[in-house]
């Protein structure tokens, strides 16, 4: 499995994409992009620059700087499909719980095609995924683990050193945390976390080191 990671929108909201392998012979490669925050133009202009065809779109929650770009993306891509969590589609329709009247004009975002609970497993783009909720930064958050497990989309659930906010509405704190632990523990120590805002990490360093999931 491959990634190409973008930070886009006024808060560097990481937008990664995901797809099995390089295209070969020409032909173009599915790929899954997860939390298309902003500038859906640049986002796409990546994908066909690296001989992709978007397949799928994971939404890990609905905040605005994590579903800014969807709409735009949809349209340059009518075939593509959106899945998320029931929570986090519901959310994404409303401006005010999904915090876009804070940040600028109201943003609303369609239905998601496909709802995804907690647990459920699935194929897209050549690579079988399974989708974990790790509430307490929002409601419904989804964590999207791919290729056995081996990378993690964490969203705003965890981050290089840190964890999100459970200050929002429908946050809490203690909820993510121990949430955060149990999914980490699940996981090998090499395994990828690929966040929704700055760097990468392994689930191993930020068992043993990120102050926040320390005893």
């Amino acid at each position: 499995m491959r990634t190409l990671t973008l930070e886009v929108g006024e808060l560097a909201a990481n937008c990664h994409i995901a797809y099995a392998d390089g295209p070969a012979g020409g032909e173009t490669v599915p790929c899954v992009v997860v939390d298309p925050g902003a500038e859906p133009g640049r986002i796409d202009a990546e994908i066909r620059k690296a001989g992709l065809a978007l397949e799928l779109i994971l939404l890990t929650h609905s905040h605005a700087d994590h579903i800014g770009g969807v709409t735009g993306l949809l349209a340059a891509w009518p075939g593509a499909v959106l899945a998320c969590s029931a929570e986090t589609s519901r959310r994404g329709g409303d401006p005010n719980l999904n915090l876009s009247l804070l940040l600028g004009p109201p943003i609303r975002i369609r239905p998601a095609g496909r709802i995804l609970a907690d647990g459920e497993t699935f194929s897209a783009a050549g690579l079988d995924w399974r989708a974990a909720e790790v509430p307490g930064h929002e409601p419904g958050e989804m964590v999207y683990l791919a290729d056995g497990g081996r990378f993690a989309f964490t969203g705003d659930t965890v981050f290089a050193g840190s964890v999100g906010r459970g200050d929002f509405p429908g946050g809490d704190g203690p909820a993510l945390v121990a949430g955060v632990r149990r999914l980490l523990a699940s996981l090998s120590p090499d395994a990828a976390v690929l966040p929704g805002h700055g760097p990468a990490s392994r689930a191993g360093r930020e068992l043993a080191t990120n102050p926040f999931l320390l005893d």
